[in-house]
């Protein structure tokens, strides 16, 4: 589940980094969209990720690492207080669990694996069938159309990176919530080598 979880996180933060509308705009503009996600060939940033749940007095907190390249490879990289997270690379989907990586085979993990190419099209007409979306001076707060875990997503953009975010909000139906953060995010630069390995 947490894997599951992990993947749909990053699906969020890669395909709403490119959704900014234009400064003091209400109304975005889909082909300044298109062509802001268009110049967008790699993504590195730190995040800080916060679980905030009824049962707990204090938020369960881990930290770590995400990279993006076109077309498809993907690493969201757990580094504190544990070691785990995923990688998409070649078309294959793998699970990272400290030093190892294990190649997902099951159809949920490949499922997931295509969902997350579709988000990375940004195809803005595709995710209002899911979700009503509300462009905000800073962000966009989006809305599931059918019920379920998820209540409410409010995505905020980096003021130092039009292409960036700053932080993803989720908020879920029994109150509980997840707040991820970026820090240091950098777009259009060269990657480790290790990234995707």
């Amino acid at each position: 589940m947490k894997f599951a979880l992990s993947l749909f996180l990053f699906c969020f933060t890669v395909a709403l980094a490119f959704a900014q509308p234009a400064a003091g705009s209400s109304v975005p503009d889909k082909e300044a969209v298109t062509a802001r996600f268009a110049a967008v060939n790699t993504i590195e940033s730190r995040f800080t990720q916060q679980k905030f749940m009824a049962l707990l007095e204090e938020p369960v907190t881990s930290e770590g690492v995400f990279y993006f390249e076109k077309p498809s490879r993907i690493r969201w990289q757990y580094t504190k207080p544990f070691q785990n997270g995923f990688l998409i690379a070649d078309g294959v989907t793998y699970r990272l669990e400290k030093d190892k990586k294990e190649e997902q085979k099951n159809p949920l993990a490949h499922n997931i694996a295509a969902q997350l190419l579709a988000w990375l099209t940004f195809d803005l007409e595709a995710l209002s069938k899911q979700y009503a979306v509300e462009f905000t001076a800073d962000g966009v707060i989006l809305t599931p159309l059918k019920k379920g875990l998820i209540n409410q997503i409010t995505v905020t953009f980096s003021a130092q990176n039009k292409q960036a975010l700053s932080r993803v909000e989720i908020l879920e139906n029994g109150g509980d919530k997840t707040v991820l953060r970026f820090t240091h995010p950098k777009t259009n630069q060269k990657l480790p080598a290790e990234a995707f390995q």
